[in-house]
């Protein structure tokens, strides 16, 4: 007799995220359904994750019961990341209000677990301190939701919290570091101490997987890195390392830097970049969270770091440049 496989429903099967679930996923055990937004987003589905797609975005109410029907578990990835003052709206419609809608939909199909990616902005959003951004905000007001829908019993949820993700394909500061280092647009940056955390987009998939079958339920909000801390410093060296370039053995003063982001449209002419005080302060300020509880209600154990990703990271980058 056939046993018959879970269901799960993922969202943002076609983002950096999304790619990486999709493969963790292949061979797993699962029957994988795909709501998804844009029809051309197809061939970015891998054949032999064997998933079946519903077409259709998350205000669509029809698509979304359509998507529900019959899957067990959600992983609801889909979100709006890089977000600027002028789209505000558009993130708070598509992270918040695209949660709302796909949390009541999983609760009428009688859903039994919704996995969450978050972000840890969303911890600066609740504590007003460190990087508090409009993606933060909505991130944070999503996990509200869900947790006081958990809370009444009308479904698990399991949050997971990201922080800067690393991997072929990446995006953000890191990223553009790479770019303009590798066209030697980038000034040595001055002698700063900070430290950050990241984590793989493999690992991440991995710990997204876990999340699904963990015990821990209903009231875990838990954080996601590969364990390491990582000096911006470091990772410059390392960059260039890589590159095959020779970093100037001058540095570039934290106040000439600061002044230089802060007069966006001037570092962008002459660097071809896209530095701002955000950029800056994302470069210079701590960013260190703990990988404890992702381990111990996980069993999550990181596989890569950064340094060892970084070789194919810029390969991928040089690529899409060239």
């Amino acid at each position: 007799m056939n046993q018959v496989r879970p269901k799960i429903l993922l969202t943002g099967a076609t983002g950096f995220i999304g790619q990486a679930v999709c493969q963790a996923l292949i061979d797993k055990g699962f029957g994988v359904k795909i709501l998804l937004r844009d029809p051309s987003g197809l061939s970015k589905i891998p054949p032999n994750l064997g998933a079946s797609t519903v077409l259709g975005a998350l205000d669509n109410e029809s698509a979304l019961a359509v998507a529900c029907h019959g899957c067990d578990q959600i992983l609801h990835l889909a979100g709006m990341a890089h977000v600027s003052k002028s789209q505000a709206k558009l993130a708070v419609a598509t992270n918040l209000e695209g949660t709302q809608n796909l949390l009541a939909a999983a609760i009428k199909a009688k859903v039994r677990r919704l996995v969450f990616l978050s972000s840890s902005l969303a911890e600066a959003a609740a504590s007003g301190k460190g990087d508090v951004t409009v993606y933060g905000q909505s991130k944070l007001a999503a996990e509200q939701l869900l947790l006081r829908a958990a809370q009444q019993h009308q479904i698990e949820v399991v949050i997971v919290r990201s922080v800067n993700v690393y991997g072929a394909g990446m995006k953000g500061n890191i990223a553009r570091m790479i770019v303009m280092i590798d066209k030697g647009r980038m000034p040595p940056l001055p002698e700063i101490t900070n430290q950050i955390s990241l984590v793989s987009a493999v690992d991440l998939a991995q710990a997204l997987l876990l999340a699904l079958n963990t015990k821990q339920s209903c009231h875990s909000v838990i954080t996601v890195t590969d364990g390491q801390q990582y000096s911006i410093k470091q990772i410059e060296k390392s960059i260039y390392h890589n590159i095959g370039r020779s970093i100037a053995r001058w540095r570039t003063p934290a106040v000439v830097l600061y002044c230089a982001a802060g007069v966006a449209g001037l570092i962008s002419r002459i660097t071809g970049g896209s530095i701002s005080l955000r950029t800056y302060r994302n470069l210079t300020c701590d960013n260190l969270f703990s990988n404890d509880k992702a381990k111990s209600e996980l069993g999550f154990e990181p596989s890569t770091t950064f340094y060892e990703s970084l070789p194919e990271i810029i390969s991928t980058i040089r690529a899409k440049e060239d």
